[in-house]
């Protein structure tokens, strides 16, 4: 990749696989999506269920009764604004 991050609204996006970690590992919150399904339009994969939560960058310290809810969406798109959004408010 040559050290080239993917940024959208000023987070950074980063993939492996079905995983997309969105969010700044410097902050308190990222966001974690899981792409569930795809389907083929055209010549491509696009992602039709993903699910999004947002995840404390703190691991050492991880208390689970802190963990924020999870929500499903209908594409990848819906699902990084619900991220964004989420990441606005918990970092604040």
């Amino acid at each position: 990749m040559g050290g080239k991050n993917f940024t959208y609204k000023g987070y950074t996006l980063v993939r492996k696989g079905n995983e997309v970690y969105y969010g700044n590992m410097s902050d308190e919150y990222v966001s974690k999506i899981d792409i569930l399904s795809t389907k083929k339009v055209k010549n491509l994969e696009i992602a039709e269920k993903v699910k999004v939560q947002l995840l404390p960058t703190d691991t050492e310290n991880l208390d689970l009764t802190k963990m924020k809810p999870a929500a499903v969406r209908g594409s990848l798109y819906e699902a990084v604004e619900v991220a964004h959004t989420w990441l606005g408010k918990a970092n604040e």
